[in-house]
């Protein structure tokens, strides 16, 4: 633990209760380590609630019992051809390496509902490896490690706090932060190694238009979006970043329910219609393409229609679009005709946009186009310690979730958000614990 002119000190301080921040709190005081979590808004685990977090891991025991043969330089090498080589080998390795424990740790650790997704490959996997933590998808997860971070003796959860700047020493090492609890008041130093795990940036319009101009005219209507606390956190000490320009958007964001709808539709049969009931872009092309296609559209949105063939094929690939998706956001009808009243769609051109017989109900989701995330973030290696703009790790600091670059490349396969969240997070609360015990046997 540091010593210093501090008010509270911890073996390591966690901005931000992300589900990176929650698993790293929970591991590293299993681990020994005094442990606070500083949270800016009043609910934990941020954006992770309206998400699938299924977690792509190689060589879990459920994979085992699936009959699947995977390893982790398998799940390594699908990251590095995905991401086009623009990440770090080691880092990817590091990463991999995590899930199989990882998920391990949140069934008997956290009493999370891991299920292997084995009906499918997803795109980019050479085998089935995506682990859902229940019905709920990141609502799930987060209530499984918030638990366990509520009734931990050695974790402290501060909600309603921000960290206005990280604390560093003469030699560029970060000693602890200053956290304001009441905007009116002075700012209580924390002594202690800090993970940044506050997400990325993708609700800043100024960041978005600095790094990601192309996707900035479409609107950021999620909740918990990350507003670039890390990027600013980490830049004032100096600390390198990475794949600032890639970003994520969605033409299938579900309103008013702001649920991103991830599941085949499309790749299964449904098709994309406006007020009129008739098709006006290709549902197949590039996500930005077809975003701005449906804000084109009266109303700015745009409606996925399909028949029960579609939805029983998607609620058995995806327990998050069966449990949360389809019941919150979908409408149905007995007829074409019915959905069309129900909706206030043009029930003539509908009909005939959907000549095809049909499997009853029909079913439709009213969604429009959206940032989703940014994926680039501080630079990290494979021990999840953000580095110097030098290229050297700054002592005392770590980050994970959407605060790092971690897997940021041309694309991000499936699960492996989830899975770098929570492996950047498990290995900086083993680094962590390691000093400390060094620390103690010194």
């Amino acid at each position: 633990m540091v010593r210093g002119p501090w008010h509270e000190e911890a073996d390591l301080i966690v901005v931000g209760a992300s589900i990176g921040g929650l698993a790293a709190a929970v591991l590293a005081a299993d681990r020994g380590c005094r442990t606070i979590l500083v949270e800016r808004d009043k609910d934990l685990g941020g954006a992770a609630a309206n998400e699938v977090e299924a977690i792509a891991a190689a060589g879990s025991r459920f994979q085992e019992a699936a009959g699947i043969d995977d390893a982790p330089a398998r799940l390594a090498a699908d990251i590095l051809a995905a991401t086009g080589g623009r990440i770090a080998p080691e880092v990817a390795t590091a990463v991999a390496e995590q899930g199989a424990p990882l998920v391990a740790w949140l069934a008997d650790r956290c009493g999370e509902q891991i299920e292997l997704l084995a009906g499918a490959v997803p795109a980019g996997h050479t085998v089935a490896r995506l682990h859902s933590p229940g019905e709920r998808g990141g609502a799930s997860l987060i209530a499984g490690l918030a638990r366990a971070a509520a009734r931990h003796a050695r974790i402290s959860v501060r909600t309603g706090a921000l960290v206005e700047r990280l604390v560093g020493d003469d030699a560029g090492a970060v000693r602890g932060a200053a956290v304001r609890t009441d905007r009116r008041g002075v700012p209580h130093a924390l002594g202690g190694r800090v993970l940044v795990a506050s997400g990325g940036f993708v609700a800043d319009d100024a960041l978005v238009t600095e790094h990601c101009p192309e996707i900035a005219e479409l609107p950021f209507l999620g909740a918990g979006g990350g507003k670039g606390e890390s990027l600013r956190l980490g830049r004032e000490v100096g600390a390198a970043t990475g794949g600032l320009a890639s970003c994520l958007v969605t033409p299938f964001l579900a309103t008013p329910s702001q649920l991103v709808v991830t599941a085949p539709l499309v790749a299964l049969g449904a098709v994309l219609v406006n007020q009129a009931g008739r098709r006006f872009a290709d549902e197949r092309a590039a996500p930005l393409v077809l975003a701005s296609a449906v804000r084109a559209q009266p109303g700015r949105v745009a409606y996925l229609v399909f028949d029960e063939r579609v939805a029983t094929a998607a609620r058995a690939a995806d327990p998050f679009f069966a449990h949360v998706v389809l019941p919150r956001t979908g409408r149905r009808g007995a007829t074409v005709e019915d959905l069309a009243k129900q909706l206030e769609l043009d029930a003539e051109g509908l009909r005939q946009t959907l000549a095809a017989p049909l499997d009853p109900p029909v079913h439709a989701i009213r969604v429009t186009g959206a940032r989703w995330r940014t994926l680039g973030g501080l630079a990290v290696d494979a021990a999840a310690r953000v580095l110097h703009g030098s290229g050297q790790p700054i002592p005392g600091l770590y980050a994970t979730g959407g605060a790092a670059a971690g897997l940021a490349g041309d694309a991000l396969l499936p699960g492996t958000d989830a899975l770098a969240a929570l492996a950047l997070a498990r290995l900086a609360a083993l680094d962590v614990a390691a000093q400390v015990t060094a620390a103690a046997e010194s």
